[in-house]
């Protein structure tokens, strides 16, 4: 019994990742933007134009390197990213976002915004502490 749940949790946890990013790539749908490459637009806008690597987005991201290397190159190519040379490293390149980037800041957090009132609807204080709680245990299991 209790190795069905884990198994059902697992799917659950597999399920809800794929409606979510459905639900994300619906709404971005129309500003040209997946999802995934979302996710790391906002995360080298988080940086607040301090230098980001595609390594730091492989390790923070938990992205495969070659997946990390197709969204920065579509991203390029849509003029939301561009590379600016490290002083330290020349085979290193900065990724930055562009002002094209910012246009679009607001809308990603909107949409990030609606998928969070989506998915957390009718949970409690008390439910989302003990489900972030459990996550992390979970997280921390799998390291």
């Amino acid at each position: 019994m209790a190795d069905n749940r884990k198994k059902n949790i697992l799917q659950y946890s597999k399920y809800i990742h794929l409606k979510i990013e459905c639900e994300i790539n619906t709404m971005l749908a129309g500003k040209g933007i997946t999802a995934a490459q979302s996710h790391v637009l906002m995360y080298i806008m988080e940086h607040n134009g301090e230098p980001v690597f595609s390594t730091a987005i492989h390790h923070d991201l938990n992205i495969s390197r070659a997946t990390v290397s197709g969204l920065i190159k579509k991203l390029r190519a849509g003029g939301y990213l561009s590379y600016e040379g490290s002083d330290d490293d020349e085979r290193h390149k900065k990724i930055i976002a562009t002002e094209k980037a910012y246009t679009l800041q607001q809308d990603i957090c909107d949409c990030l915004k609606k998928i969070e009132t989506m998915a957390f609807r009718n949970f409690t204080d008390q439910e989302l502490d003990e489900m972030e709680r459990l996550q992390k245990k979970m997280i921390d299991n799998t390291i």
